[in-house]
């Protein structure tokens, strides 16, 4: 793979990206300093919020987001809760609360089977000839 000369997301220098890279090396580092003092915090003090990490390392939420979407915090032996991302119940790992898996996962079942169904309806329609396609015009006279 050629490398491509872009803009870092981060600080805006000019780098040669590898890889599909959106910063560059620099702040590759820094953020990988960063997250060491954010998981850190963390693990002396695992009953902080996202909001107080942020105020005390000065890591971005997203940052933070990141690292608990890539489990960072269970791999480091750490239990700390955070809100999950759609009704915002505390939760230890994941993105999601039990409840809310369970009604998306419910919701997920309802559409595939209206998907199925509708399937079963076009299938019989086209079994009697009801699309246009399927109709011929009638004989001139």
């Amino acid at each position: 793979m050629e490398a491509k000369l872009t803009n870092c997301r981060q600080c805006g220098k000019l780098f040669m990206a590898q890889r599909g890279d959106k910063i560059c090396p620099n702040c590759i580092e820094e953020q990988a300093k960063l997250e060491i003092v954010v998981v850190d915090y963390v693990r002396d003090h695992p009953k902080c919020k996202i909001p107080e990490i942020i105020q005390e390392t000065g890591a971005p939420e997203m940052l933070i987001r990141r690292l608990i979407d890539e489990g960072r915090f269970v791999q480091s032996g750490i239990k700390f809760s955070y809100p999950c991302r759609k009704c915002g119940k505390e939760i230890f790992s994941g993105q999601y609360c039990e409840d809310c898996l369970n009604e998306m996962q419910e919701g997920l079942q309802s559409a595939t089977a209206k998907v199925a169904e509708n399937a079963e309806a076009a299938a019989a329609a086209r079994g009697r000839g009801m699309y246009s396609r399927d109709l011929q015009k009638p004989a001139a006279k």
